[in-house]
């Protein structure tokens, strides 16, 4: 079996030492990547050296945080997902960091059950919205787009977004749609285009701020 591997960009020694414990004892994670700050990694980034699945990004850090590191990103077509570690959460910064690209946010004194179940559901899903983010979208409806445009959204495009949020692979989307994954890959990009997304997240609190789709909060957690 092939372990999800994690990179950890964070630059509190005795945290990455915690976190490397809590992850390497699982049978399918493996920790093989560290960075102490954004501008070292977006250097292996661009050197070829981070070959992860997932990064734990640390939102406050000396020289470039998480914030700049996922602006900076956010036209790159990684490989890797992130998740934002964060001391506590801001409403505002949440939602726009999901927007930027992040794939989920982790409290950085989270328990150890659920930093493993959001790692997991990130690998498996390409994102994890818990129910504090997922009723922060729901109610509150923070999140402004430049293009704000599901009337431009043809109705296969919205066929196709509506399986993206239901978990479906590009796979068993074209199945389900009688068409080739690659056309499915070319709908989604062409969503992620219109909506102004960067991320399957991003796809996601679209949906549902759009009315797109209309979801439980246990669907994400």
């Amino acid at each position: 079996m092939d372990k999800i591997k994690i990179g950890i960009v964070d630059d509190e020694k005795l945290f990455i030492k915690g976190m490397q414990m809590i992850i390497n004892s699982e049978a399918d994670l493996m920790v093989n990547y560290h960075s102490e700050n954004g501008s070292r990694f977006l250097d292996d980034v661009g050197a070829g050296k981070v070959d992860v699945d997932i990064i734990l990004l640390d939102l406050s850090m000396p020289v470039l945080d998480g914030v700049d590191v996922l602006l900076k990103t956010g036209t790159m077509d990684l490989p890797f997902k992130m998740i934002v570690l964060t001391s506590h959460y801001n409403d505002s910064i949440i939602l726009k960091l999901l927007d930027e690209g992040a794939a989920g946010f982790l409290a950085k004194n989270e328990d150890p059950a659920t930093v493993l179940a959001t790692i997991r559901n990130v690998s498996q899903r390409g994102f994890y919205i818990n129910d504090y983010i997922l009723n922060l979208i729901r109610n509150r409806r923070l999140l402004s787009r430049k293009k704000p445009i599901q009337s431009e959204l043809t109705p296969r495009e919205i066929e196709v977004l509506k399986l993206i949020c239901a978990e479906f692979t590009n796979k068993e989307i074209a199945e389900k749609l009688f068409i080739s994954a690659r056309t499915v890959e070319g709908h989604r990009k062409s969503i992620l285009e219109k909506t102004d997304c960067k991320s399957t997240a991003g796809l996601v609190i679209y949906a549902i701020e759009h009315k797109i789709i209309s979801v439980n909060v246990s669907k994400f957690v």
